[in-house]
């Protein structure tokens, strides 16, 4: 029976989860917004981080401080997990912070962290004995009949959730190739165009008589760079050291 009253404070602590997150988001953003992953009322990071902090911490820690303080850490730490074991499975970032100071690759910041660790105290200190001693007062045949419903919903959501994401995640890998096949081919033609205008560049109206001297001059010095360093680059006059190169290849040519 133990196992069953875990699975209903996950349940319960994810759907109380959901309803602060889409409250909050909602209230940002002025229209209804379902935050969960799933599609049902529920965001299962908090019922495993709410289980996680009661499994390790309640009866625990009976410093406030220091509860506060590892609560903050195993939920960022939880947080951070499952950020990165959904961008690896998903290939897709679900959220990020980067826009708040303190952060850590924008999968957790300083003020979740605050937030969380205030949040789990009121958790151990006030809210979770009593949502326990309600739980305890459930019938256990109804506490089973009830779980086992709300898992076999949980794992359904779960799997259309997931199926959809994969699936989504194959239309998207298509949609992408033929994005950047077009991309590759106008990049080859304008490569292509590049080349052409450079060689029209001396035909030009800004191939004038100082950008001629400018070209001219110094050659022995610029021929001896360039001997020395062969994969001498100029990162912003590219063009303008490829024509310079061009030139002087031109005058020892005429010259020997």
């Amino acid at each position: 029976m133990e196992f069953v009253y875990w699975f209903l404070w996950f349940v319960i602590y994810s759907f109380v989860g959901w309803a602060y997150e889409s409250a909050l988001v909602s209230i940002r953003e002025w229209r209804p917004v379902n935050r969960g992953f799933l599609n049902g009322p529920v965001c299962p990071i908090y019922g495993f981080g709410a289980v996680a902090v009661l499994f390790a911490l309640d009866g625990r820690i009976h410093n406030v401080a220091l509860l506060f303080l590892a609560a903050a850490v195993l939920t960022c730490t939880l947080e951070y997990i499952t950020a990165v074991l959904m961008e690896k499975l998903f290939h897709a970032k679900w959220w990020d912070y980067s826009n708040l100071r303190f952060n850590i690759k924008g999968r957790v910041s300083l003020a979740g962290a605050l937030v969380f660790g205030l949040l789990c105290v009121l958790l151990i200190e006030f809210i979770h004995p009593f949502v326990r001693s309600l739980t305890y007062r459930v019938p256990d045949g109804a506490l089973i009949g009830v779980s086992a419903a709300i898992f076999a919903v949980l794992a359904l959501d779960t799997l259309f959730t997931v199926r959809h994401i994969l699936m989504l995640n194959g239309r998207l890998d298509e949609i992408q190739k033929a994005i950047n096949g077009f991309v590759a081919q106008q990049a080859r033609r304008a490569e292509e165009l590049r080349s052409v205008l450079m060689e029209r560049f001396e035909h030009s109206e800004f191939y004038n008589e100082h950008i001629q001297a400018l070209l001219q001059r110094n050659h022995f010095q610029s021929h001896r760079l360039m001997r020395a360093f062969p994969k001498l680059r100029f990162v912003r006059n590219e063009d303008a050291f490829t024509k310079l190169k061009e030139t002087i290849k031109r005058v020892k040519e005429k010259m020997d």
